[in-house]
């Protein structure tokens, strides 16, 4: 199971606004973002925390 809520949280303490989590019914388990206006796959939510991870960038709680 995937915890988008963790992911979507983790985005926002890092200073993005999420606005949806999507779920693709047809394809069980596929999820897209609304991150920051763009919708983005769950592939590139989890690339985009592990950049800024990588950088430092984004303000932890």
């Amino acid at each position: 199971m995937i915890d988008t809520e963790l992911i979507a949280q983790e985005l926002r303490d890092r200073g993005h606004k999420v606005e949806h989590v999507i779920s693709i019914p047809n394809n069980a388990g596929v999820y897209e973002f609304v991150v920051d206006g763009e919708t983005i796959s769950l592939d590139a939510a989890r690339a985009l925390l592990e950049a800024e991870a990588n950088k430092g960038v984004g303000a932890r709680r």
